[in-house]
């Protein structure tokens, strides 16, 4: 599935992944208590990057890459050098 977007070299473009609104146990947090998230969930990568999959979910480096908005939803076009884990399923 494409997003119209389509990363050069080894940039990778994420979809952002928003701070859980309730906790496991069901409680609402305000938006002050939500800590900031640096995952992202891979939609494109560019041709010069290996290791990586679509819709594996990676954390990325605070203060990396360029926000993008595009048809209202929130990319981070970012380097894949600034990725730093995948995240895994348990």
């Amino acid at each position: 599935m494409s997003v119209g977007i389509e990363p050069m070299g080894e940039m990778v473009l994420l979809e952002m992944e928003n701070a859980p609104e309730k906790t496991e146990s069901g409680l609402l947090l305000p938006e002050e208590a939500r800590e900031k998230m640096n995952v992202g969930k891979v939609v494109a990568v560019g041709p010069d990057v290996e290791g990586l999959n679509l819709d594996d979910r990676v954390i990325y480096r605070q203060y990396s890459g360029t926000k993008v908005e595009w048809l209202g939803i929130e990319y981070m076009l970012i380097k894949s050098e600034d990725l730093q884990a995948k995240v895994l399923d348990l």
